[in-house]
C-alpha cells in the first residue's frame, strides 16, 4: 500500500503536470496512429530472375566381350558398382552436358585420367591423359562426347610404374571432368572428380562424376505494404487509455487529502513502532499536540515507547508518565477525544 499512497501523493502534488503529460502523450499516440494508418511502408526485395541450370555428368558402361558365368557376351553393363576385366576389359565413358534449350550454348568438355603417386600422403608423381576434349554448341539443350578406355592397358601401365617404385610409394587413378559453358546471359564452369580403382581382377568408379550449377540474375523490386492494424490500432488504444488516465487523475485529485496520505505513508514506514488500541483521556496529564505523525514517531523512538493508533478517531498518541503526545488529522475528533 505504501507505493500506492506515494503515487497518489505524487499525483496530487503534481496534478497539473501529470494531467498535461498524459494528455500530451495521448495526443502523440493518436497522431502516430494516424500517421501509420496513412503512410504505407515500402520494402525493397530482391528476386532471382532468368534462372538457367547447367548439368554435367559422366555415364560409365562396359560391353561384355568375353562370356562368363555372370554375363552373356554382347551385354552392355551400365552404372555398375564394379566391372570385371575377364568380361569387359574396356570401359566406355560418355560425358553428357545439359543446358537451357531455348538458346544456343557453347560447351567445352574435357575428361582426363590422372595418375598420382604419393608417399606418406605427399605427391611425388603426377601425369594426366586426356580422354575427351571437345568444343560444341548445344542447340537443343544437350551435348555428349564418348571415349572408350582400355582398362587392361591402364592396369599394365600402373603395374609398371608401381614396380619402378616398389614399396616406396603408391599410385592412384582419378577421373577429372571439367566443363565450361557460355550462354547469352551466363558464363561459368562445372568440375567433378572421382577415384578410378583398378585391381588385378576388377575396376570401378568410386563415386559419381557429376556437377550442377544454377545461374540467375538478381532484380530489385519495390513492394508497398499496407499499414498493420495491430500497429495503428495499438497506438490508438494507448492514446485513449492515456486520456482515460488523465481523467482519472483529475478525479483522484478531487478526492485526495494530501495530509492524510502523508500520514499514511509515515504509518507504513514506521509500522513497527505503531500499535492499534484505544486510550482514555486523563485530565491529570498534559496533552501536547504534534504537528506530524513522523515527529510523533520520533518522540516514541526518543522515549523508547510505542505509538498507539486509535482507528475510531484516527488519532495517534505516545503516552508518557505526565504527558500525552498526540497527532490527529481531524481536529474536531481530537478535541472530542480530549474532551476540550
Amino acid at each position: 500500500m505504501a507505493f500506492e499512497h506515494r503515487v497518489k501523493l505524487f499525483i496530487s502534488e503534481n496534478n497539473r503536470a501529470v494531467v498535461a503529460a498524459l494528455l500530451l502523450c495521448g495526443v502523440l499516440c493518436l497522431l502516430a496512429a494516424g500517421y501509420v494508418f496513412s503512410t504505407p511502408t515500402t520494402q525493397t526485395v530482391v528476386e532471382q530472375t532468368d534462372r538457367q541450370t547447367f548439368d554435367a555428368e559422366v555415364h560409365p558402361s562396359a560391353l561384355v566381350t568375353r562370356p562368363t558365368a555372370l554375363y552373356e557376351q554382347g551385354e552392355r553393363l551400365e552404372n555398375r558398382s564394379v566391372y570385371f576385366l575377364s568380361a569387359s576389359p574396356s570401359l566406355t565413358l560418355q560425358a553428357n552436358t545439359s543446358v537451357p534449350d531455348d538458346e544456343p550454348v557453347a560447351v567445352d568438355t574435357q575428361l582426363q585420367l590422372e595418375t598420382l603417386g604419393t608417399r606418406n600422403g605427399q605427391p611425388f608423381y603426377r601425369s594426366t591423359r586426356t580422354l575427351i576434349e571437345t568444343e560444341q554448341t548445344a542447340s537443343d539443350g544437350r551435348v555428349s562426347a564418348t571415349e572408350t578406355v582400355n582398362v587392361s592397358a591402364v592396369r599394365q601401365e600402373l603395374a609398371v610404374v608401381q614396380e619402378e617404385v616398389q614399396d616406396t610409394g603408391q599410385f592412384r587413378l582419378r577421373l577429372l571432368l571439367d566443363v565450361a559453358y557460355r550462354s547469352e546471359a551466363y558464363e561459368g564452369s562445372l568440375s567433378a572428380s572421382a577415384p578410378f580403382v583398378v585391381s588385378d581382377q576388377s575396376y570401378y568408379l568410386d563415386g559419381t562424376l557429376e556437377a550442377t550449377e544454377t545461374e540467375s540474375t538478381p532484380v530489385e523490386r519495390q513492394i508497398t505494404q499496407p499499414p498493420s492494424p495491430a500497429e495503428y490500432g495499438g497506438l490508438a488504444v494507448i492514446g485513449l487509455l492515456l486520456f482515460g488516465l488523465a481523467a482519472a487523475t483529475v478525479r483522484i485529485d478531487d478526492r485526495v487529502d494530501t495530509e492524510e496520505l502523508r500520514t499514511q505513508i509515515v504509518h507504513d514506514q514506521h509500522a513497527e513502532w505503531i500499535s492499534r488500541g484505544q486510550f482514555p483521556t486523563d485530565s491529570q496529564k498534559q496533552y501536547i499536540s504534534i504537528l506530524t505523525l513522523e515527529d510523533l514517531v520520533d518522540v516514541a523512538i526518543d522515549t523508547n515507547r510505542r505509538v498507539i493508533h486509535d482507528p475510531q478517531i484516527d488519532a495517534y498518541a505516545v503516552i508518557d508518565s505526565t504527558e500525552i503526545y498526540y497527532y490527529a488529522l481531524a481536529d474536531v475528533q481530537a478535541d472530542e477525544w480530549l474532551d476540550i
